[in-house]
């Protein structure tokens, strides 16, 4: 019996397979200004809002509004340092 993958949180499908140096660059940049409010960005298949009251990102499934991950800002800005571009 072969049991099927399970499928990867959003967070993981954006910094594998959208994430570039210009979007990094871009959140990266605006999570450095974001000192109140929130920004939101919108990308093929990801948006990103990022949320300084709360200190958190959210990755949003562009298709599938039930799927979606969120983590600590400063998490967040760790991991777009980390993921090498693809």
């Amino acid at each position: 019996m072969v049991i099927a993958d399970m499928p990867r949180p959003p967070l993981d499908e954006f910094l594998t397979g959208e994430l570039n140096g210009y979007i990094r660059a871009q959140l990266l940049t605006a999570i450095e200004q974001l000192q109140t409010g929130r920004r939101y960005f919108t990308y093929n298949a990801f948006n990103v809002p990022l949320d300084a009251e709360a200190d958190t990102v959210t990755v949003e499934d562009e298709f599938d509004v039930d799927r979606q991950s969120t983590v600590a800002l400063e998490e967040f800005r760790k991991l777009l340092l980390a993921v090498e571009d693809s």
